[in-house]
Parts: C-alpha cells; structure tokens; sequence
C-alpha cells in the first residue's frame, strides 16, 4: 500500500531533522558538529560539508579551505563577467577592487592550502579565515562608497558565502588546535 505524500514528505523531513539534530549534539567523534556549531551559519556549514560527521578536524580543515578556494575561482569569473558588460565607470572601479580582494583570498587560501596546514601552522591558517571574511566584507563596502551613487550589489550572496567559509576555517582550525587527534 502506498504512503500518502504527505505522510511520506512529514517522515522524510522528521528523518532529515533527526539527522541534523544528530550532527548538533556535540559529541568526543563528532568533530564535524564541534566545527558547524562555532561557524557564523551552522546550516550553512552542514549543507558544505555534507552528513558525513566521521572526518577528523585536519579533514575537515582541509576540505573547507579547498570549498573557499572554489567559491573564489566562480565569483572572480563572475567579476570579469560584469566587468566586461559594465558600461558605467563607477562599476568597472568597484568590480576591479572586488577582484583585488578575491585574488588577496586566493592567494592567503593557496598559502593555507599549501603550505600553513600541511605544516602545522595553525595560528596562520586562523589568520587566513579572518582574512577570507575581511576581503569579503571589504568587497561588499565597495558598493556603498562612492557618493552620490547608490548601487546595489551583484555580489551580496558570494561575498556573505565567503565570509561564512572564512568564520568555517576558523572555527575548523580550532577545533583542529584543539584536538588530541590531529592526525593528517
């Protein structure tokens, strides 16, 4: 006999809840919670990493740091995007300084991916999060700087994803300063 819709969407939404409330309880194994918990989107950060909670705090380091370094590349496309199709000068200057900030996270991402984790140098990685979530914040002021315009961003969501998966690198590099189990 079939389930009724309904009934079928209420189990499924009751099974996601379960899942997630799961994945909030902080637990000793549960790292991926421990690291969500303390980002500036909780549900932002589950949604990224995925229902996977068994990563160690070195994983999990490392997978967000790769996710910002893609969430850089498709947003600095995007401002060569509308930097090609701008006809409006004020724009072309705010969308340069956005793609210097973006290239500055790639660059501080890249050095954290390449260098800071893989050596242990956690306080540096902490200051590349806090770098990532300046750039993205210094980028969305942009659009509010020049006087006597008014311009409404066509960056709002990118750059509050950047700076979500720069509050997520800090609260991973801490969880992972933290940890007993800092294996690679």
């Amino acid at each position: 006999m079939a389930t009724p819709p309904s009934s079928s969407s209420s189990l499924s939404t009751l099974v996601l809840y379960l899942i997630v409330a799961s994945l909030m309880i902080p637990s000793i194994s549960n790292h991926l919670s421990q690291v969500c918990i303390k980002s500036k989107n909780p549900k932002f950060c589950l949604q990224v990493y995925g229902l996977n909670p068994h990563r160690r705090p070195y994983e999990l380091t490392q997978e967000v740091i790769n996710l910002a370094l893609a969430n850089v590349s498709e947003t600095t496309k995007k401002i060569h995007t509308f930097l090609d199709q701008t006809k409006d000068n004020n724009l072309k200057v705010i969308y340069d300084l956005c793609l210097n900030y973006y290239q500055s996270a790639n660059d501080v991402l890249r050095d954290a991916e390449e260098h800071y984790l893989k050596e242990g140098l956690y306080s540096n990685v902490n200051s590349v999060g806090n770098l990532v979530q300046e750039d993205s914040f210094y980028c969305e002021n942009e659009f509010q700087k020049i006087l006597g315009y008014v311009y409404v961003s066509t960056l709002t969501k990118e750059n509050e994803n950047l700076g979500i998966f720069g509050s997520i690198i800090v609260a991973a590099v801490g969880h992972l300063s933290n940890s007993t189990s800092v294996k690679k």
